[in-house]
């Protein structure tokens, strides 16, 4: 195959650029930064692994690394949308340009290179598209509502999606990561908006209340391999389901929010998250 990995200078999409080279795959591997490559690099070293320069949110880039798959190939098989921003705070705290940030990120880009994949995956009458969403996508939780609200959106957008194309020969998947060890998570990319972050923020008790539960939750992180294995399997499955959650915080959720009343649910939440 043919496959295009976003997001690819550390966690799912590194992993998953991997794994899939050493499975005889055709990766293009994109780095918003080319010179974060390092890693990259030394992981996919003899590989058939070639990193891009793809800030998803730029459209001349987005053309630029299509144009190179199919001058090279005159094909493209899989797009794994991994690339993607978080964000913490209350909907009282973030900026609109925060908001935005997220959503053309999370949203808008992979609408875009999406949409730029589906009339050569027609032509083929082939292909297949990974969403990487998020338990968030499902179940939204205080301080995080601007990135469940993105991952929200993507999960609709993916299932309606799925609807279209499916006749078509095209497949559509979502995996829906609950905490793993990435850079979203425990790096440089676990952001807070900016007035959430100041000592006077009318939220400081409930910010301090959940990076608590957050360093609880932390201490059984899985690892992101973990999701680039089961990525690479979905794309070896001629028939995958739509949904695939991931990690036993996100499935014990999604059973909480199935088995109670909604009622029961947002007292469980309150009384996880709420000050003391």
């Amino acid at each position: 195959m043919i496959v295009l990995v976003t997001g690819c200078r550390s966690g799912f999409g590194l992993h998953t650029a991997v794994l899939l080279a050493r499975e005889g795959h055709v990766v293009y591997a994109g780095l918003r930064d080319l010179s974060t490559r390092a890693e990259l690099d030394r992981a996919c070293a003899g590989l058939a692994v070639t990193p891009v320069q793809l800030d998803v949110t730029d459209p001349e880039q987005r053309l630029g690394v299509m144009q190179q798959i199919l001058g090279q190939h005159g094909r493209i098989d899989a797009l794994v949308n991994n690339a993607g921003v978080a964000l913490g705070g209350f909907w009282e705290e973030v900026s609109e340009a925060e908001v935005r940030r997220v959503f053309e990120v999370n949203v808008f880009g992979v609408w875009a290179l999406t949409q730029q994949v589906l009339p050569v995956m027609r032509a083929q009458g082939s292909g297949h598209i990974v969403q990487v969403s998020s338990a968030s996508g499902r179940i939204a939780l205080p301080g995080l509502g601007v990135y469940a609200g993105s991952k929200f959106a993507l999960e609709g957008m993916s299932e309606a999606l799925r609807h279209e194309v499916g006749p078509l020969g095209i497949q559509v998947t979502l995996v829906e990561p609950g905490p793993y060890r990435t850079d979203m998570t425990t790096g440089p990319n676990r952001t807070l908006a900016a007035a959430a972050a100041r000592p006077d923020s009318p939220y400081a008790a409930n910010h301090a209340r959940a990076e608590a539960l957050f360093d609880r939750i932390s201490r059984s992180m899985g690892e992101p391999q973990d999701v680039a294995h089961r990525i690479v399997r979905i794309l070896a499955t001629r028939h995958p389901r739509l949904r695939h959650p991931m990690g036993l915080s996100a499935n014990v959720r999604l059973f909480a929010t199935w088995l109670l009343p909604f009622a029961l649910w947002e007292r469980l939440v309150r009384a996880l998250t709420a000050p003391r």
